[in-house]
């Protein structure tokens, strides 16, 4: 058991978030799951998403986790063999190249063929796999119909740094789509089209050197938030609506159908739902192909050709596919 007091410093923070970063529960979906079991705030019991004040006094059963963690189910993984696409492996993390058409990791119904059970498989072979990581892992994450680069952990330590330099928007993002125009196609996306095909290689290359996004992106600035038309799906808007998200992305088009994406935000279907308020569809998207939508797609042309971070030693880490 372990109690700290709060200070100044984290005044206004979520409960949950200051006790992912100052005790070890395994993980924050863990902690939210057990919360009752594992924690008081000033002798009582009390919501994650409390917003600690000076003074207040947090009690923490660290001892508990343990004990949880063996005698549930909770968070196990089943084992699977599939031939992962690696593309590069360190002693504490993998980053792999996704197919479409596969989950990232099991959830309700759905507790084997992911890229969870395929990790957690192919780490045990080599006797790396640590048994109290969080869903074998993972860090981020990719629609199913989503093709391209993705980082997991291979320790729990390398994994909270990961996910909190998502979290603070340190990762540097680039997307490939092949897209079609409608017919109420944007005005905007009109004057950014180029004359000539540009080459995705050289924008990704000045934006590797400089990080900057120029004149020759379209910004796209707004709020995503839940269809009221089709639930399955979200909608992008330039102003708050309803419980919407602040949602910023931007677009470079290579053609009158190739564009390259950076997302500084990471809503829900935000590609997807800000290119859809654009009037344009990613090919295959059959649930954003129209307002009201349609099947949900097993693959779609939106893969993840650049990934770069930096690394716990200070190292930039730069992974592409383009």
């Amino acid at each position: 058991m372990s109690t700290v007091q709060i200070s100044k410093d984290d005044e206004n923070k979520r409960a949950d978030t200051f006790i992912c970063e100052h005790f070890k529960v395994h993980s924050r979906s863990f902690l939210v799951k057990n919360w009752e079991k594992l924690v008081s705030i000033n002798g009582k019991e009390s919501k994650p998403s409390y917003k600690l004040r000076v003074g207040d006094s947090i009690t923490v059963q660290e001892d508990e986790v343990d004990s949880i963690l063996s005698a549930s189910s909770y968070d196990k993984i089943i084992l699977q063999d599939y031939p992962l696409n690696i593309v590069y492996e360190s002693d504490s993390y993998i980053v792999l190249n996704k197919p479409k058409g596969i989950s990232v990791h099991p959830g309700v119904g759905n507790a084997k063929d992911t890229l969870a059970n395929y990790i957690a498989g192919y780490l045990t072979k080599k006797k790396e796999y640590d048994t109290t990581i969080d869903r074998a892992g993972v860090v981020h994450r990719l629609d199913k119909p989503v093709s391209g680069l993705m980082l997991f952990a291979k320790n729990s330590e390398m994994q909270k740094y990961l996910q909190k330099q998502f979290e603070k928007h340190n990762v540097q993002k680039i997307y490939y789509a092949k897209v079609i125009l409608r017919e109420d196609t944007s005005k905007e996306v009109f004057e950014k089209l180029p004359k000539t095909k540009v080459s995705a290689t050289e924008v990704i290359d000045d934006f590797v050197r400089t990080s900057d996004l120029g004149s020759e992106w379209l910004k796209a600035e707004g709020y995503i938030g839940r269809s009221s038309v089709n639930r399955r799906k979200m909608i992008f808007k330039p102003y708050p609506f309803d419980n919407a998200k602040y949602s910023l992305s931007y677009f470079r088009f290579l053609s009158d159908n190739e564009v390259l994406v950076v997302i500084k935000t990471g809503r829900m279907y935000q590609i997807r739902a800000s290119l859809e308020y654009l009037g344009i569809y990613i090919e295959g998207d059959t649930l954003f192909q129209t307002l009201k939508g349609g099947e949900t797609p097993a693959a779609i042309e939106l893969e993840s050709v650049l990934l770069s971070f930096e690394e716990p030693s200070g190292k930039l880490a730069i992974y592409r596919l383009k």
